[in-house]
């Protein structure tokens, strides 16, 4: 866990779109009109498969109503990657205020806080992610946040009566850009929920049994590897204000660090967790 160094995925990305690397949408298509009338499985949401490599971005569906949608990553070519929906009427500012606000020079919380209302973020994952988001009528990308290549996807016709999978422990981060939980983590199913006026992800680092409150703050003050650091957690990709997730995540009886590395629209070039944005708890 380096600490000095921890940020998004999608921002690291961003940089390079910023740049210049050119992000064509995948031109395939998924079928005709009557697609948006095709329901789901009773009782269940709608289960779309992704996988990118170096070239493009692939969904086995782009085409569904609104409501829970489950979305399944079963590939990235890159260790790392995520795959990440975003929403936006202009994708080329989008990227351009997000490179900037991932600069962390001078400007760039004003990127950020543009970022924040220009476009929405309804999660996303690595190789192995499951998650479910309900999705209302819209066109939307899937961003590969390691090549920065794209697909777009639409969201159209009647809203399908399904809800998200019981989650068995919740996590939200609150107003004030503090993560919370309803207890300890546990079961197979854990929610996120984005309570802020921000934009956050989810990082949960393995941590020793013995590590304190005070220990992180010592760890985040000196910007070195902690000693408490141990393998193994998992990662929520971004999510904006307002929107909740369901992620298919077994939990194991460790003690876990709850961390966003975000950057602020308050502060330039200031991750939130370097702002207090963090959480110890424990897994069950």
């Amino acid at each position: 866990m380096k600490i000095q160094t921890k940020l998004s995925s999608l921002g690291v990305a961003v940089l390079v779109t910023a740049t210049g690397l050119a992000m064509a949408p995948s031109t395939a298509t998924a079928g005709t009109a009557d697609l948006f009338a095709r329901p789901g499985h009773p009782g269940q949401p709608k289960v779309v498969r992704l996988k990118s490599n170096d070239h493009k971005v692939n969904m086995s569906d782009r085409h569904f109503r609104p409501g829970v949608t489950e979305f399944r990553v079963t590939k990235t070519v890159h260790r790392g990657s995520s795959l990440v929906i975003l929403e936006t009427d202009n994708l080329a500012r989008t990227f351009k205020k997000f490179g900037k606000a991932t600069s962390g020079g001078p400007g760039s919380a004003d990127a950020m806080k543009t970022v924040d209302r220009i476009a929405t973020f309804y999660g996303g994952g690595a190789k192995g992610a499951r998650w479910q988001v309900k999705l209302s009528a819209g066109s939307y990308y899937f961003v590969d946040t390691k090549t920065n290549k794209l697909t777009t996807f639409t969201v159209k016709g009647d809203r399908r009566g399904v809800k998200m999978a019981h989650a068995d422990s919740e996590v939200w981060a609150t107003k004030q850009n503090q993560f919370q939980t309803d207890g300890k983590l546990s079961g197979n199913w854990v929610s996120f929920t984005n309570k802020a006026h921000e934009i956050h992800f989810l990082e949960a680092d393995h941590v020793a049994g013995y590590t304190t409150p005070k220990d992180v703050r010592r760890a985040l003050k000196s910007h070195k590897e902690p000693k408490f650091d141990r393998s193994g957690g998992f990662f929520f990709d971004v999510q904006s204000p307002g929107v909740k997730t369901v992620h298919r995540q077994d939990v194991a009886s460790e003690k876990y660090l709850l961390m966003c590395w975000m950057p602020s629209e308050e502060q330039d070039g200031t991750p939130h967790a370097l702002m207090g944005m963090w959480h110890l708890v424990w897994g069950s």
